[in-house]
């Protein structure tokens, strides 16, 4: 029994010697971009935020910068006490939605966590000031018979 067992382990180390003199063919992991696989799929992107306050309001989002807030001249005004004159801005970039707290009073919630700023998903519940907002997005393909150049 004896026998066998060294001549197990050196059958083993055998086997291990060889492989470290080849190359196992292994490579370094490499990033490709998804067009790569799939090409480029045209899609249309709508994302808005519906306001759940007295007037229910839906607002669309493009690419430009919102400040919400108090006061008449943020993007968003929302009417309530504990809502701060610049309380928060909603900005676009690599195709997604963020949303960033102007070092307001009273914060901003996103599904019932207080954020200074977070990448916003669909259906997220954002909270400012006690008034809830639904943050909702869409991805919808484009037909090459609507796509726009």
């Amino acid at each position: 029994m004896g026998k066998d067992s060294e001549k197990t382990i050196l059958t083993n180390e055998k086997n291990l010697n060889f492989f470290k003199d080849e190359k196992t063919g292994l490579a370094n992991t490499q990033e490709l971009p998804r067009k790569t696989f799939v090409g480029r799929i045209p899609t249309v992107q709508h994302a808005f935020l519906e306001i759940m306050d007295e007037e229910k309001r839906r607002i669309i989002l493009g690419e430009d910068d919102l400040i919400i807030g108090r006061t008449s001249e943020c993007d968003i005004q929302i009417m309530a006490n504990n809502v701060s004159r610049r309380h928060a801005r909603i900005s676009y970039s690599n195709e997604e939605y963020r949303i960033e707290d102007l070092e307001s009073t009273n914060g901003i919630y996103v599904n019932g966590v207080k954020v200074e700023r977070c990448v916003l998903r669909k259906h997220d519940v954002l909270e400012i000031g006690g008034i809830k907002i639904l943050f909702i997005e869409e991805k919808i393909r484009q037909d090459n018979d609507n796509k726009k150049e």
